[in-house]
């Protein structure tokens, strides 16, 4: 089926992490089946649904330890065919034009949910306040700078993240929005600890018991802030949340290519490259969200009904 020069760009940047962080992988998957909807050659309505169905397998497929994406596609995809029944749309620019207007309007609702989540956790960051993060999240970065506009005098600790160095995006981004930043290798992790008073990372994903997803050595940052009593905080919108994980089953954790660690290996040498790990809820002490801070425990019942899920018939 043929796709657009914008849609394959963007199934790329996602693949590459020239675009990256679960809220904008989730509005760029969007966009592409906005732009898949609007180039469609379709002559009727089963096939415009191919083709935006294999492009939203390709979109899923990109990162597959992504809910939001998985989340915000369902969405659509729901809205559309509800609204087909409901109107009756029979004809392809009829469903073309649903598909557009919603996806702009979820857009805009990430938009809006974003801005709310960002002024709950700079009011969360205490004054004068040492605050670690780990990789880039521009969620976490919309809150750190949101609390320096308050004027609450914060600095950061910002680990490199490793293999990809996704800190120095971090530490850049923060540093020319005027804050006191310090990057830190990610083994003086649990040196530089003893100088925080909270850690705040993003999330990939959000299981049903409330654990977290985010990227590698975030398990290891929130074990250690345990061990030092520093709360340890992850800001994550609603869509994050995993529904299948209430069904037994566990949120893929993305095997990246061992050359991101080392281009040229020895011989014999295997590489382990997860892009991710799993930090349990009991380490967690809350999720910030667009509805407020939510502790862990908590999350499960209130994500279900955002998402629009019945948890008992």
């Amino acid at each position: 089926m043929a796709q657009s020069k914008s849609v394959e760009k963007i199934i790329r940047d996602i693949k590459t992490i020239k675009i990256q962080g679960a809220r904008n992988i989730a509005k760029a998957a969007l966009i592409a089946i906005g732009l898949q909807a609007v180039s469609s050659k379709a002559k009727n309505i089963n096939q415009l649904y191919a083709e935006l169905k294999d492009v939203s397998e390709r979109l899923v497929a990109t990162r597959s330890t992504e809910p939001m994406v998985r989340n915000s596609i369902e969405d659509l995809s729901n809205f559309t065919l509800a609204q087909i029944r409901l109107n009756k749309i029979s004809t392809v620019a009829g469903v073309k034009k649903l598909i557009i207007e919603h996806e702009e309007e979820l857009i805009k609702k990430m938009d809006s949910d974003y801005k709310k989540l960002v002024e709950y956790g700079a009011k969360l960051l205490p004054e004068n306040a040492v605050v670690m993060t780990h990789c880039h999240s521009s969620t976490v970065t919309g809150i750190l700078k949101r609390a320096h506009a308050m004027k609450k005098n914060i600095s950061v600790i910002s680990c490199e993240t490793r293999p990809l160095f996704q800190g120095r995006t971090t530490s850049k981004e923060l540093v020319e929005a005027g804050l006191d930043v310090t990057m830190i290798v990610d083994g003086a992790m649990n040196l530089f600890m003893k100088k925080s008073d909270i850690c705040l990372v993003g999330a990939d994903a959000i299981t049903s018991r409330g654990d977290l997803i985010n990227k590698v050595g975030t398990s290891t940052l929130a074990h250690i802030a345990r061990m030092h009593d520093v709360s340890f905080y992850a800001a994550a919108e609603l869509f994050k949340y995993s529904p299948m994980t209430a069904l037994g089953q566990r949120e893929k954790i993305e095997e990246r290519n061992p050359k991101e660690v080392w281009d040229k290996l020895p011989k014999g040498l295997k590489i382990a490259n997860p892009a991710f790990d799993a930090t349990a809820a009991r380490y967690i002490s809350g999720y910030i969200t667009e509805i407020g801070i939510i502790p862990p425990q908590s999350l499960y019942p209130i994500a279900t009904e955002k998402l629009g899920i019945k948890i008992y018939e």
